[in-house]
């Protein structure tokens, strides 16, 4: 639904898309038929993004009966407006060395979709479309609309979901859409919604005066519009950075104002992705404004200005421009503003500083001549000049005190009577602009821009599929397997499942939610197909083994003291029983891109199994980590993950420090990017056994300091295994 329109308004007309509009009937809920007469589908799915079409394709591809609703006229839709100002920041690296994989190279394009399709089949990927590192985000909605163009049977345009509510004594549910031929109804067995995050987070909590604020959803692509003004951007999200940088081009100031945010070690600042690792963090090329700041060309960055109790008022003056103040709850002159000054209250009754003048001055008296006209609105105070340095500390410096011994009159305003007399405020504006003590917003605005990012709408919602939201009402609280709490069968998948990675992984970005929607559709297909996760088995012990079956607690003490290839080991198993496991395992950790770019959250997991009493290991491929660990914490299994240190954060990423191994002996200490395999005995939830491999900038992993310790480690993990010959 449009951010405008709640669920219980009639629907009015509504842009669908580009430079078209839609006339959708004001409608009764009658008019959507009742549950006998709705289309059943097995699945629905809510959005034909970049999230919506990449499950829509493995459903396809599986011949599973599905339908996507989109509101606009066709996939992808969101990029033919957003970003703004049309950069994208999701990198498009063409190249990568010639020995290196397909699925090697795919981790370091961000843009294009898993496609399961021949290559003679598949639409050409974004990197074949844009030379650019930074594509035009036109080029990725052309993409996604030729990604989309096989579904074409599937996918209904133009068709707003309205309202989404439980069958009538079923766990199915009712999906009603509005379309241009009318309303329709939908019983869904299973319902994902992947609509994204489309609603704008407002401010009316962090300004009175909010209506006046120019949303990031109204900007126009160029920033030429602004020619010549002063602007001020709220926020610090990359569409603010993004914003900004645009603004700078055109603008005779830019202020960015924001709140600090939560750093890696807990401390409070400025997040950037760069420091961080997290691709939603502000990215290097989104920070100019810090060159015009920091370098004193005007504009101004002042990350900490938006605290708990700190909030702004905006009053329209001078002809088309905007006073701004900061307040806090101290400054309420009313029972009204204090009860709602956190609340989000509006036209709230504050005490504005304006200026300070010598006192018995020409402007003291014209502050009189106010305060007369105004009364109590008006407010003058005396006082005296001050300074938290001792006079003989300034004498010391060669500071006279006696210059600083002045007494001034301070005038001060009530926000509501500015509102209510446009000819005192724009006297006001200037007055504070001449003699405000370096107030940083005492010269008027030409426009303030909102850009707090975007929030989920769940406003299609009927009262009986209870969605509860987190951070800060972002995100649906989902579980590891991407349903979403309380609400069995409803899914989240793309930018809206992030709440279980945010600010660690990818999964709100394409290169990263195209590999959880993978994982959700496997974990459909196993619960509602039976078919079983992708994986490979390796028979690990021969019906006649070479080897004596000595106890499994001698084996950690032989690998120790080392063992060459096909050797035995104390646990009854040659070494060389380990080399085809061993070789998928150096394979995916070589190669994958799932797990390099969802580092941490999706991984490989192996399950050790006992077969007609023979041991085997199933390699699963790119699973859920916390999923799979609670799903299989009753078997012996080994993982692997991609991982950066946890202390690996902040200025030591550009610091001496910043590579912390360059050999397998100290491989544990690595920092970057790096492997980290580990085993977790049956019933385990923390593992006994850890095996790390040194970072590497190429991430490439197979010379013999990699193998054979590697080697030794699968050997000892396998032992200890088959010490148990029951299975458990």
């Amino acid at each position: 639904l449009p951010p405008s329109l709640s669920p219980t308004e009639p629907l009015r007309r509504t842009k669908m898309g580009p430079g078209r509009r839609l006339l959708l009937p004001l409608l009764a809920v009658a008019a959507f038929g009742d549950e006998t007469t709705a289309t059943n589908h097995r699945y629905c799915i809510v959005g034909a993004g970049p999230a919506g079409v990449q499950l829509g394709h493995f459903f396809f591809h599986a011949k599973r009966d599905y339908v996507i609703f989109e509101k606009n006229l066709r996939a992808g839709s969101f990029f033919e407006k957003y970003p703004r100002h049309r950069k994208l920041i999701s990198l498009n690296k063409r190249n990568v060395r010639e020995t290196r994989s397909e699925d090697f190279a795919f981790r370091h394009d961000w843009n294009t979709l898993i496609d399961v399709r021949d290559s003679s089949d598949r639409p050409a990927p974004m990197t074949a479309r844009s030379k650019e590192l930074f594509p035009h985000a036109s080029i990725l909605a052309e993409y996604l609309a030729e990604f989309a163009e096989e579904q074409k049977d599937h996918i209904h345009y133009n068709s707003t979901v309205s309202n989404i509510s439980r069958a009538e004594g079923s766990t199915d549910f009712m999906v009603s859409v509005l379309r241009e031929t009318g309303a329709d109804l939908f019983r869904c067995g299973e319902v994902i919604m992947a609509h994204g995050l489309t609603r704008p987070r407002g401010a009316s909590v962090m300004v009175d005066g909010h209506e006046h604020l120019t949303g990031y959803e109204e900007l126009p692509e160029s920033g030429e519009a602004f020619e010549g003004k002063a602007v001020m951007v709220l926020g610090q999200g990359n569409a603010a950075m993004e914003t900004a940088q645009e603004l700078q081009k055109y603008t005779a100031e830019v202020h960015l104002f924001a709140r600090e945010r939560q750093l890696p070690d807990g401390k409070m600042g400025v997040r950037f992705a760069y420091q961080t690792h997290y691709v939603g963090d502000i990215r290097a090329g989104r920070t100019t404004i810090l060159d015009t700041y920091l370098l004193k060309s005007l504009d101004t960055f002042d990350f900490n200005a938006i605290r708990d109790d700190w909030r702004l008022v905006v009053v329209p003056c001078k002809a088309g421009k905007l006073c701004v103040w900061g307040v806090f709850g101290d400054d309420c002159l009313d029972k009204k503003c204090k009860d709602n000054h956190r609340k989000g209250g509006q036209n709230l009754k504050y005490s504005l500083p304006v200026a300070q003048v010598a006192k018995d001055s020409a402007l003291h008296a014209r502050f009189k001549q106010l305060q007369e006209k105004y009364g109590d609105e008006i407010v003058i105070e005396e006082r005296e000049m001050s300074s938290e340095t001792s006079k003989k500390e300034l004498k010391e410096l060669g500071i006279d005190p006696a210059v600083f011994e002045n007494t001034f009159a301070e005038l001060k305003v009530s926000s509501t009577v500015l509102h209510k007399n446009p000819r005192l405020t724009d006297e006001i504006a200037d007055l504070r602009a001449r003699n405000a003590d370096h107030d940083n917003l005492r010269y008027p605005m030409d426009a303030v821009i909102r850009a707090f990012g975007w929030v989920m709408d769940t406003r299609m919602f009927d009262k009986s599929v209870q969605v509860n939201l987190t951070h800060r009402k972002k995100y649906p609280k989902i579980s590891h397997s991407w349903d979403m709490e309380g609400v069995p069968g409803l899914y989240a998948a793309g930018t809206i499942s992030h709440s279980l990675d945010f600010r660690k992984s990818a999964g709100g970005f394409i290169h990263g939610f195209r590999y959880t929607s993978r994982a959700l559709f496997r974990l459909l297909e196993e619960r509602n197909f039976g078919v079983e996760w992708p994986h490979v088995s390796f028979e690990l012990e021969a019906k006649e083994r070479s080897c004596s079956n000595k106890v499994a607690e001698e084996s950690s003490a032989v690998v120790a003291d080392g063992e060459s290839s096909g050797s035995c080991s104390a646990g009854g198993v040659k070494s060389s029983a380990v080399e085809p496991f061993m070789a998928k395992l150096f394979e995916r950790i070589n190669g994958a891109s799932g797990p390099y770019q969802m580092f941490e959250f999706l991984g490989d997991m192996v399950l050790f199994e006992l077969h007609a009493g023979n041991w085997r290991a199933r390699f699963l491929e790119e699973v859920p980590m916390t999923h799979f660990h609670e799903r299989y914490q009753d078997q012996p299994r080994l993982t692997w993950v991609f991982k950066y240190n946890e202390n690996f954060h902040g200025p030591m990423v550009l610091g001496p420090d910043r590579i912390g191994a360059n050999q397998a002996t100290e491989a544990h200490k690595s920092n970057f990017l790096h492997p980290h395999i580990a085993f977790f005995p049956a019933g385990a939830a923390n593992a006994t056994m850890k095996h790390w491999l040194v970072e590497d900038i190429f991430t490439q992993w197979g010379s013999p300091d990699d193998v054979e310790p590697m080697r030794k480690f699968l050997t000892r993990v396998v032992n200890a295994v088959m010490a148990n010959r029951t299975g458990v």
